[in-house]
């Protein structure tokens, strides 16, 4: 049965196409007959497989039938050994008009997929950030692949889309368990060595446990030329590397170990009884001490009492001089936290759990 790997993030510029690209590659370097399925507008997938970015040659004609026609077949071309490609193009950005007016229109993308679910051992789909496209994908998939790099803006998004997926498909009545325990999260890093990078990346296992991937994937510019020169990063050291690259050989190693740790989780979910789901972490809470300092500059700012600032936050007083007199200012003086009431919102609105301050 054909595996359906979703390459997704909220975050943009974290090197989905890249990953998407090279571990299509990894997989079908096996052996294994595999589908790169382009669901981005970008195209980039398909630039990089060296696919025809013409409209009315790839997804955007497969899912642009309002009758669901969605036999994927006669778009579908070779890219190298195993490998093969469903491209796209910017006509991409009209499917989505035509899924929002069909019934079902979350589940063409699983029809067209399941057409060739008998001829294909993996599909890997490229998403982009159209909201309709990527909830088809996250419809479509078995497991999702959710890169990151070791910057705190990008890895506060890390696992957005694993809470979407929960929020998609239990709407639509399908399982969600499975789905979270093959998912997997992969980071880039950005400095060798980096202290700041470290920080980061220790931060995603202790928030996300088991669901981040051991293997951390180095920079190495080589990336962008394997891109440029639109092939894998493994194609482009067989043909360029030398014996003394060691950034190059580290970095396709690296896509290979990421491939085989998606491998392991896809054919053996049982095996990862440990994993936590993402919707039964605990919210960061607000460090009491930036609560206590925010509402300090509140009551300072707009000259209210306790009792005035209770009833502009719909909190009970006694509350907001438990806060008060909880710490004092950040130790490093910084406003890590505002807050912006208006008069009678809701509590929960105005004083919500706000991320830890790595995340800012």
């Amino acid at each position: 049965m054909m595996q359906v790997v979703a390459v997704v993030a909220n975050k943009g510029g974290v090197g989905k196409s890249t990953l998407a690209f090279q571990v299509a590659g990894e997989l079908a370097l096996g052996g294994e007959r595999v589908l790169a399925v382009d669901a981005d507008k970008q195209a980039d997938l398909t630039l990089y497989a060296r696919g025809p970015r013409i409209a009315g040659l790839g997804l955007d004609a497969v899912l642009g039938d309002p009758r669901g026609a969605c036999d994927p077949r006669p778009f579908i071309g070779p890219v190298s050994a195993n490998l093969d490609l469903l491209g796209s193009s910017d006509r991409l950005a009209v499917v989505d008009r035509v899924l929002a007016q069909v019934e079902h229109g979350a589940f063409h993308l699983r029809s067209a997929l399941d057409a060739v679910k008998h001829d294909y051992r993996w599909a890997v789909i490229d998403t982009g950030h159209s909201e309709l496209m990527v909830s088809s994908a996250l419809v479509a998939a078995d497991l999702l692949l959710m890169p990151t790099t070791a910057s705190a803006p990008d890895a506060r998004h890390a696992g957005d889309m694993v809470q979407r997926a929960l929020s998609v498909r239990t709407e639509l009545g399908l399982p969600c368990a499975g789905l979270v325990g093959r998912s997997m999260i992969t980071v880039w890093r950005r400095q060798h060595n980096g202290i700041a990078d470290a920080q980061v990346i220790d931060e995603l296992h202790r928030r996300y446990g088991d669901l981040v991937c051991a293997v951390v994937i180095p920079h190495s510019s080589r990336v962008s030329e394997a891109n440029a020169q639109r092939m894998t990063v493994r194609q482009h050291a067989e043909m360029y590397g030398t014996g003394r690259d060691a950034a190059l050989r580290a970095v396709t190693d690296a896509f290979r170990q990421v491939t085989d740790c998606l491998r392991d989780r896809a054919l053996t979910p049982e095996s990862h009884e440990s994993f936590r789901w993402v919707s039964e972490l605990p919210p960061d809470e607000p460090d009491a001490a930036e609560l206590a300092s925010a509402l300090r500059r509140l009551k300072r700012r707009r000259g209210l009492d306790d009792d005035q600032l209770a009833e502009v936050l719909g909190r009970p007083v006694e509350w907001i001089r438990q806060t008060l007199a909880f710490g004092a200012r950040h130790p490093d003086g910084e406003e890590r936290l505002t807050i912006r009431p208006h008069s009678r919102r809701p509590a929960c609105d105005v004083a919500s759990p706000r991320p830890q301050a790595w995340l800012r």
